[in-house]
């Protein structure tokens, strides 16, 4: 289903939801992976984040926020004011996020799960 929050900019994006980011912990790669910050608070101390992210969803905030501004011009696809975001969007779930109309949208699974079985011998 389609949740609706104050669009943010950034643009379109797709990716998988995470709660929790340590600055220096996530290798520059996993932003090709999609990543997608569900927070409560778009607090200043996550702005180190913003180029490992695919997406941001927050809970509570606004368009005009320090945060959602640095998003905005990073490309980062955000979304804010999304009530009860991280019930809704718990990690590993694919999300499509659209900082143009506000809307994030729980996606099928990421198409990596159904390449775990190519020949390779090993199960997942």
């Amino acid at each position: 289903g389609t949740t609706v929050g104050l669009p943010a900019g950034g643009g379109r994006s797709t990716g998988v939801v995470v709660h929790r980011l340590v600055p220096g912990s996530v290798p520059a790669a996993s932003a090709a992976h999609g990543t997608v910050l569900v927070t409560r608070f778009l607090e200043p101390q996550l702005a180190p984040l913003l180029p490992y992210l695919q997406g941001l969803v927050a809970e509570t905030g606004s368009a005009l926020s320090h945060l959602a501004i640095l998003a905005r011009e990073m490309g980062v696809a955000t979304v804010v004011d999304v009530p009860g975001a991280l019930q809704r969007f718990t990690p590993g779930t694919h999300v499509l996020v659209d900082g143009t109309t506000g809307a994030v949208d729980v996606l099928d699974p990421a198409p990596l799960a159904s390449t775990a079985s190519t020949g390779t011998g090993v199960t997942a």
